[in-house]
């Protein structure tokens, strides 16, 4: 039996720069959080021993008082490493490997166990050195060249800066990490400081102040608004204003502070949403007109559009997207959890619609939009200023995503939930099953159209990337 994780990312730099960081096993503890400490018996060749310890409070001091060390198993200098720790009836296996591909370097991390108590440990030991590697690698481009943004000879930053509202959550960590190890100038505007290995400023996300001054100051500038708070909660009306209120207001704030600058925004990305075509079982392309009174989440995300308007941006798209599926989303809990325990079975009819999106390519799109190659290697593709929808182009039904969830955590089959089943249990896990029971049937005609191409245009690819 073996447990295992699989993460890869490209980084605008040789491979010595990054072979520099990982070799310093030491330096381990600097670029992941998962891990305390580290240390090497000896310096790095194979065969070498040494020892790590996680850095949760609890199984970091069963892991220092009950652990054997590791062994260095594998070794190509400049290449790739591989530490083989043992587990009871078995090991874990963690490797990391350098490619030089596309004029930089892809950076793979691999976590594996075996043994009887693979999956077991897997989520114990294994999970959390894999658990954020968006925000992993932005810290180990931050140490492997401290200089970050593309530069001109005199060292100014060669490109505009890009902002991002929103950018603590996992979509925002996701697409400024992409930025950032692609050599670009990033800063998030965040409400409280936190422990990043992004820039930060500080704003209120209602009003103007000294953050508005300082991008004014910049000349030029992208922004991504992503700001808002999960859709994820009971429906009530105080939710309902209040997840309109944490998306209309810093939309309204930056298009204010936008309007004082001395230059327009170069490119501006505004997050939106399918919900806006409210239950929509039959095709939804940017032609569909969103319904002018639908309630409840159509309603929130009609406002956040509307509140857009009149914003100073030489290029504008506003992006509404479907559920972005990642190894770490949200969403994914919500659904495995069940499933693990025999409750995967279809959600009410199951012939509601799912518009979704993998993370790959919905940071391709984004790429896109921002002027930029959607990926290494890939050529820049132009999308027109108006609505895209960032979507799969193959929605599906929920029986079909519920047979693909417990095909993900094994589990062959799954008691279905009906609806009212479904809404008393949302009321006890305090979510909104209107997120389960409606059908947003959106597709993306602007990308296609364009010829965009999906790395994960089918559902099943999207769970087999999650799975690797």
């Amino acid at each position: 039996m073996t447990w295992h994780r699989t993460a890869s990312q490209w980084f605008n730099l040789p491979a010595d720069a990054l072979w520099g960081v990982l070799a310093d096993l030491r330096r381990w503890p600097d670029w992941n959080p998962a891990v305390a400490e580290a240390s090497l018996d000896g310096s790095l060749a194979e065969g070498a021993m040494g020892r790590y310890a996680p850095s949760h409070r609890v199984v970091g001091l069963l892991h220092r008082r009950t652990a054997p060390g590791f062994t260095v198993a594998q070794l190509d200098p400049g290449h790739s490493i591989v530490l083989r720790q043992p587990q009871p009836g078995g090991g874990q296996d963690i490797a990391w490997s350098l490619e030089e591909r596309d004029g930089g370097t892809v950076f793979t991390q691999r976590v594996t166990l075996d043994g009887p108590l693979a999956q077991q440990f897997g989520l114990t030991a294994g999970e959390p050195l894999v658990r954020g590697f968006a925000a992993q690698c932005a810290r180990l481009y931050r140490l492997a060249a401290p200089a970050s943004p593309i530069a001109t000879p005199d060292g100014a930053p060669s490109g505009p800066l890009t902002v991002i509202a929103g950018g603590t959550g996992s979509l925002g960590t996701a697409l400024a990490s992409e930025l950032v190890c692609s050599g670009h100038d990033v800063a998030l505007l965040t409400r409280s400081f936190k422990k990043s290995p992004f820039r930060q400023i500080l704003w209120d996300g209602r009003g103007q102040g000294e953050w508005s001054d300082e991008l004014g100051a910049r000349g030029r500038l992208n922004i991504v608004n992503l700001a808002g708070v999960s859709l994820d909660r009971p429906g009530t009306p105080e939710n309902i204003a209040m997840l309109a209120a944490t998306r209309v207001e810093p939309t309204r704030a930056l298009v204010t502070a936008s309007r004082s600058w001395n230059q327009p925004v170069e490119r501006w990305v505004q997050q939106s949403a399918v919900g806006i075509y409210g239950d929509s079982p039959e095709p939804m392309d940017e032609t569909a007109v969103p319904p002018a009174d639908a309630p409840g989440l159509a309603g929130v995300v009609r406002d956040w559009e509307a509140g857009f308007d009149g914003a100073a941006a030489a290029h504008s798209i506003v992006l509404r997207t479907g559920v972005v599926l990642e190894r770490d989303a949200a969403i994914l809990a919500r659904l495995t959890v069940p499933a693990r325990l025999g409750a995967g079975g279809a959600l009410g009819t199951g012939a509601q619609w799912f518009s979704w999106i993998h993370i790959a390519d919905w940071l391709r799109v984004v790429r896109a939009a921002l002027g930029l190659p959607l990926s290494a290697g890939e050529r820049p593709l132009e999308l027109p200023d108006g609505v895209v929808n960032a979507t799969s182009p193959h929605p599906v039904q929920n029986r079909e995503l519920m047979a693909h969830v417990r095909e993900y955590v094994g589990v062959p089959v799954g008691i279905p939930a009906p609806a009212p089943l479904l809404r008393a249990a949302a009321a006890v896990l305090r979510t909104n099953p209107q997120l389960a029971l409606e059908s947003v049937r959106a597709v993306p005609g602007v990308l296609t159209a364009a010829g965009f191409e999906f790395h994960y245009p089918q559902l099943a690819a999207a769970f087999r990337e999650m799975a690797a």
